[in-house]
């Protein structure tokens, strides 16, 4: 019986697989230096638009939030005042995965869309005058 090593063919595939593992590039790769780079240079570009004090959102790499305040802007990153811990950090670019301008609500019933405090006095208002005009009519009668 011959040996399962035995023969050229056996040889070539090995060599011929061995040559393309090395060539061809990994089906999976991790992020490169050039693409955090150029994501690092869009996180700046879109920080740029926004002046300084501007209340942001940051969604970090790791999926969380932060929200604070934006401050100065440097070549690799740039400083951030969390409004949660109320002390200033300074972040890399490459750190953020986005960036969205935050919404500011003080107090209950001012957010977006939530304007149930302007239906109360309407709604009183309206009641009081149907109310006079019925006592008016009552006393015409």
């Amino acid at each position: 019986m011959k040996a399962f090593s035995g023969g050229k063919r056996f040889v070539s595939v090995v060599a011929g697989a061995l040559i393309a593992l090395m060539v061809l590039p990994p089906a999976c790769q991790a992020q490169t230096a050039t693409t955090l780079d150029k994501h690092a240079r869009k996180i700046h570009n879109r920080l740029s638009h926004y002046t300084a004090g501007t209340y942001l959102r940051l969604t970090l790499r790791d999926h969380s939030d932060q929200y604070g305040s934006l401050g100065t802007l440097s070549e690799t990153s740039f400083s951030f005042t969390n409004s949660d811990a109320n002390k200033t950090e300074t972040h890399p670019y490459s750190e953020i995965a986005s960036v969205r301008k935050g919404k500011e609500y003080i107090g209950e019933g001012t957010g977006s869309g939530h304007h149930i405090r302007h239906l109360v006095p309407i709604l009183i208002v309206a009641a009081a005058a149907g109310t006079a005009a019925a006592i008016v009519v009552s006393k015409e009668e």
